[in-house]
């Protein structure tokens, strides 16, 4: 493979991670979580394109919209399954939207209000950036991004305050720019396991893993810089 393209995406903590794919083929989605935890108290938010809740009220868990209010001049969204097992609220951006899902029924307005009160958030083309308020004592516990090139694979690329628990422990197999490891999935299956100075990833390929497959997967390059 000859050609290569760079992504440069801004994570949910704000540090940028620069993605370079070897060959042409689209990137069709590209996703991002994040997780905030404080004490006994956690929560989890998803952030895709605009279109992102709706999309998984369609085809992921049918849904329907039961609310709509602002906080701080953006609109917030609440939808609601049909089986009433799973309701979701999302914070529409300029170019994102921080989404997360709840265990049954939707909840009250106030408390939906109060969650996204509690956050400061950034949206720009390369990326939403989202942190707690001081006044929460939260922090970040984990974010990482989701990558699917089409015909190729999903690549999930954890924060660098992770990365280093993704890395098995022994040596792995050299590729173009670090390391790669062949790891066994739960019931069926494996992955492999990108390891770089600065980052891992994790990718699971769209089928077999043939010649052209690997060739792509060593040609794979991540790195972190900080915020």
């Amino acid at each position: 493979m000859t050609t290569a393209q760079r992504l440069d995406l801004v994570a949910p903590s704000g540090a940028r991670v620069a993605i370079t794919l070897p060959g042409p083929e689209p990137v069709s989605s590209i996703a991002a979580a994040v997780r905030f935890a404080g004490g006994s108290y956690g929560t989890g938010f998803q952030i895709g394109p605009l279109g992102y809740q709706a999309f998984a009220g369609a085809h992921v868990a049918p849904a329907k919209t039961t609310d709509r209010f602002l906080v701080h001049g953006r609109e917030v969204v609440v939808a609601e399954a049909h089986d009433g097992q799973s309701s979701t609220a999302a914070l529409i951006g300029t170019h994102h939207e921080l989404m997360t899902v709840y265990a049954g029924p939707a909840p009250r307005r106030d408390r939906v209000f109060a969650l996204f009160n509690s956050l400061r958030v950034t949206d720009t083309a390369a990326g939403l950036l989202v942190s707690p308020r001081r006044a929460t004592l939260l922090g970040t516990m984990s974010e990482h991004l989701v990558l699917a090139v089409r015909g190729y694979g999903q690549i999930s690329i954890p924060g660098p305050a992770q990365a280093r628990t993704h890395i098995p422990t022994h040596a792995g197999a050299p590729t173009h720019h670090g390391e790669v490891w062949k790891v066994p999935l739960a019931g069926s299956g494996h992955m492999f396991v990108l390891g770089f100075p600065s980052a891992a990833a994790e990718v699971q390929l769209a089928e077999a893993p043939t010649p052209d497959r690997l060739a792509w997967l060593n040609a794979i390059d991540i790195a972190w810089s900080p915020r």
